[in-house]
């Protein structure tokens, strides 16, 4: 096969890798796209395997289109795989066909995470909840937590604790809604595949004798019902196909497990691993930089990116006074690098929080450089776009109860919440459609005016109408009859004349959206149109404008490149977030975080960090990160580092990258009185420009404490000591926070 020649030594023995399972440790900028797809192509050229019978999962969508459109190249469209998608939209083929034996009929509709959340409120009211205490996103957090664990509703309120139990509460009327309304979020997609395949064999036998050749992308993001799934589609012929770096796992928060790559061959016996790190996109000494970083992990598979290429310019570290200072740096970043030629498209600029960008934005607006924050709004979860959606949602499925009480009065209809409560109330009572209920005569009208009732039943009458409709148009033209018939175009300049011309823009491109699906789908369904939308991810949408500087969050730049990439906040509390540092595991996924942002550069990487930052409306001092001090001295150019801080106890900012921040930190006191009572030393200010001198605290067991923002508390642990030292500590309502003792602003009050 002659795409073999164009590859490396590695990723050809990878390719051309025998049956069984095999683990490709794939580096960033190592080509582990080309290898999939490469993969594929060769199994279908050489290895005598039909198109039907490989599974390819990727992540996003756009991973997926790239694939496919990789392999259509190769071996032409007539022999490409069906089966290549994401997790979930595989998961939406086989409950389509299938879902009817664990109870999903097959015309469900997708709830999306804007959907869930509105549902939750009203359930959480329903269930007499109160969402200042529980709020909705933190219960639908929890709910996907319990559904990613595969843990039922019963099962979640059994082994609840207390402060659980209004959560699971929640989760089983939740569970008992989305049923009413034939309707799947995200985790169902997953979880009610795997019961199938799980509680029925034979369709698990069909499904993995299909199946010769399973391929799996971005392996180390995936989850422990993801794995279950992959196991179960691959038991007949065991042949899995895996490619992903452990290094580049930091979606744990959503679940995803570092594990199921460090463990790959306990999963799967026999396994061979093939390891890629020749990389083609970034200069030696990024490479280098990203290498001394992540080494510092003590859990990973272990591999060494180098480049064929040449070391290019040292990684260039700066400190700043503040983060206004660091957003005017930013701008001067880019029109010195405009300044060689490029352009501003070529210049990206990654935080750690979605927060850090308001003083970028308004620097890159005083100075005129256009910019676009990615991900910060994307463009389906626009209020409009999900107005119209939810429409489309109604017309598929007449059960869907969330997308018909988020348009049953928009435009505006003069159908209250009064009115739309009773409604609701009586199809709940009947356990009907609100449709149903609407024409339930005799039940409404003693409940609300005839006036009401009969706007409601009219905009149900309209609905059936387009449900009729959409058996003989196009999505289309489905699309544009419903906007025009509601007159939305005109709502919106009624609803807000300054924002109407924008959102008239946002509309008009989902036209757009249904008129290229029509013809990419040559006459697709509407059914599978919502499918497609509700599938599309924030990866999916990220822009390719050659003008404008793209501002975004480490996460969502993962998987991308840039030529150059500016760092900002890369301080203790930032990067890593204070949120993570008291736990190994967890700062570690901070320092592979760290690393994903190194390795989007192509050519010159800025890292930046300040000495003030503004934090709850305050100035505090800020600390390098430990990162930046694993960073080897001979690889980068520090400016504005003369600066010393007694806050580490250390005689300059960074170390020489072998002991982390500049080496270790001073000792601290020795405890006393065993475990119970232990002594830090922390920093203290004259000024906001100066660490003058260090005070020491005693904290112990039981004794009462303040904090700047969550008030009184008391120390119930005290762990570590000197620059370790960790605190526990309990606030009213049942609330414990963990604190570094050193970075913490807790006053002793006895």
């Amino acid at each position: 096969m002659h795409e073999l020649d164009r590859l490396n030594e590695r990723q050809r023995e990878a390719v051309s890798a025998a049956d069984g399972p095999v683990l490709v440790v794939a580096g960033a900028g190592s080509g582990k796209t080309r290898v999939l797809t490469t993969r594929i192509a060769w199994l279908l050229a050489e290895g005598g395997v039909h198109p039907g019978e490989i599974l390819a999962f990727t992540f996003t969508n756009k991973a997926a289109r790239e694939m496919k459109d990789r392999v259509n190249t190769l071996v032409g469209e007539a022999r490409a795989p069906h089966w290549v998608g994401t997790f979930h939209a595989t998961g939406v083929k086989i409950l389509r066909r299938d879902g009817g034996a664990v109870g999903v009929q097959p015309g469900f509709t997708i709830y999306d995470t804007d959907d869930s959340k509105r549902l939750l409120k009203k359930v959480l009211a329903d269930v007499n909840v109160d969402p200042k205490q529980f709020p909705v996103s933190k219960v639908r957090s929890q709910i996907s937590s319990w559904k990613n664990e595969d843990v039922s509703p019963e099962q979640a309120l059994a082994e609840a604790e207390f402060w659980e139990e209004p959560p699971a509460k929640a989760f089983a009327a939740y569970e008992k809604t989305m049923q009413a309304s034939n309707a799947l979020d995200f985790d169902d997609l997953i979880l009610k595949t795997v019961h199938l395949l799980e509680e029925h064999q034979d369709v698990r036998l069909r499904y993995a004798d299909r199946f010769r050749h399973v391929l799996v992308d971005e392996f180390q993001d995936t989850n422990s019902l993801q794995l279950i799934l992959i196991k179960a589609l691959s038991a007949v012929h065991g042949n899995v196909f895996a490619v992903g770096d452990d290094d580049q796992s930091i979606y744990s928060w959503r679940g995803a497990r570092v594990e199921n790559m460090l463990d790959f061959e306990s999963y799967f016996a026999g396994a061979g691993v093939v390891r890629l790190e020749q990389n083609y996109r970034s200069t030696g000494n990024i490479l280098d930089a990203a290498n001394a970083v992540i080494a510092h992990n003590k859990r990973r598979k272990g591999k060494n990116l180098w480049t064929a290429g040449e070391a290019g310019d040292k990684l260039r570290v700066e400190m700043l006074g503040d983060e206004q200072d660091e957003a005017s740096r930013v701008v001067d970043i880019v029109r010195e690098e405009c300044g060689k030629g490029l352009r501003r498209g070529d210049v990206t600029v990654l935080y750690r929080t979605n927060a850090q960008s308001r003083a970028l934005e308004d620097a890159l607006r005083r100075s005129s450089l256009p910019y676009k924050v990615v991900g910060s709004t994307a463009f389906y979860e626009r209020r409009e776009v999900r107005d119209v959606l939810a429409y489309l949602k109604l017309i598929h499925n007449p059960a869907d109860g969330v997308a018909a009480l988020r348009v049953l009065n928009v435009p505006k209809r003069r159908i209250g919440d009064t009115s739309a409560g009773r409604l609701v109330e009586l199809a709940d009572r009947e356990e009907i459609t609100l449709g149903e209920a609407a024409q339930r005569h005799g039940l409404l009208e003693q409940e609300m005016g005839g006036a009401a009732l009969q706007r409601i039943r009219d905009f149900f009458a309209m609905v059936s109408a387009w449900r009729a409709a959409a058996a003989e148009c196009t999505v289309p033209e489905l699309l544009e009859r419903v906007l025009r018939e509601i007159g939305y175009g005109e709502w919106l300049e009624q609803d807000d004349a300054e924002t109407a011309a924008a959102r008239t823009e946002n509309v008009a491109e989902l036209v757009n959206s249904a008129y290229e699906y029509h013809e990419q789908s040559d006459g697709g369904t509407l059914a599978q149109y919502l499918e497609q939308v509700a599938l599309v991810a924030d990866a999916d949408t990220i822009p390719d404008d050659e003008g404008v500087v793209r501002l975004m969050t480490v996460h969502a730049a993962k998987g991308l490149e840039f030529p150059i990439v500016v760092i900002v906040g890369v301080e203790e509390e930032l990067m890593p977030h204070a949120s993570n540092l008291d736990d190994e595991a967890a700062t570690e996924e901070e320092r592979r975080l760290f690393y994903v942002a190194l390795t989007r550069a192509e050519r010159r990487l800025h890292l930046l960090h300040v000495r003030m930052r503004r934090r709850f409306g305050q100035r505090e001092m800020a600390l390098p990160s430990r990162f930046l001090g694993e960073i080897p001295a001979a690889l980068a150019e520090r400016v504005g580092e003369e600066i010393r801080t007694a806050a580490r106890g250390v005689d300059s900012l960074f170390g020489d990258g072998r002991t982390g921040f500049g080496g270790r930190a001073a000792p601290g006191r020795t405890a006393m009185n065993g475990s119970t009572q232990r002594m830090v030393t922390r920093p203290v200010r004259d000024s906001w420009d100066d660490v003058v001198s260090q005070e020491e605290i005693v904290f112990r067991v039981g004794q009462t404490v303040a904090h700047p923002y969550l008030g009184q508390g008391v120390v119930a642990r005290v762990e570590g000591t000197g620059a370790d030292l960790k605190l526990s500590i309990d606030f009213p309502e049942g609330v414990r926070k963990h604190f570094l003792a050193r970075l913490a602003k807790l006053t002793p009050l006895d």
